[in-house]
């Protein structure tokens, strides 16, 4: 009406210029297919279900992902683990300085442009960076955060890259993010072709 939203509930109805989807829309974990991943003889576990770094005592665990999640859970469980390996699909980007209003604002326009380019949004941390802070840097230095390429494909017993070498794991930890939860939207139709909401 108008340019307006008609917003009907059991409260009564009025008009808006929008509407803010506050709902959480990171709550279906996204846990990527490799070639043999049904046949880990060990456990995969997503970032979501992180059941604390005392769980990983003794164990050896390969850390999956490029976001800060996957950083600072290797961080918080490399002391009690047995031994950790690190992968991403990219080197990472570490960012020096503060985050602020600006470089918001600048990661936004970014995202935005690719949307509105017909392409699928990237990861937060594709425009942002990781945060370089002193707990990052130490794991730097200690080869805690020894970045290594993905692998290839799982193995019974871990991972193997496509030069052949290996990984024994005893836990696959996903640090791979989430998928957006919009499907209570789906009636409004604001999807666009590529992945974003008008």
């Amino acid at each position: 009406e108008g340019g307006r939203l008609r917003v009907e509930t059991s409260d009564g109805t009025w008009s808006a210029r929008a509407l803010i989807s506050a709902t959480g829309t990171w709550d279906r974990p996204f846990r990527p297919r490799y070639p043999g991943q049904d046949s880990f003889l060990g456990e995969q576990l997503h970032t979501v279900r992180y059941p604390g770094p005392e769980y990983f005592a003794g164990k050896r665990v390969v850390v999956v992902g490029g976001g800060i999640s996957a950083t600072q859970h290797l961080l918080e469980l490399a002391p009690y683990a047995a031994a950790t390996r690190w992968v991403t699909r990219r080197e990472p980007v570490f960012r020096e300085g503060p985050f602020g209003e600006e470089e918001g604002r600048a990661a936004v326009a970014l995202v935005d442009a690719r949307v509105r380019d017909g392409l699928p949004p990237r990861s937060v941390v594709s425009v942002t960076g990781l945060p370089l802070n002193d707990a990052v840097r130490a794991g730097l230095a200690d080869g805690t955060l020894d970045r290594h390429p993905m692998f290839a494909r799982i193995t019974p017993e871990g991972v193997e890259w496509a030069d052949g070498s290996r990984f024994e794991a005893d836990v696959i930890l996903w640090a791979t993010g989430f998928r957006p939860a919009l499907e209570h939207l789906r009636p409004l139709g604001l999807r666009e072709p590529g992945g974003g909401v008008r």
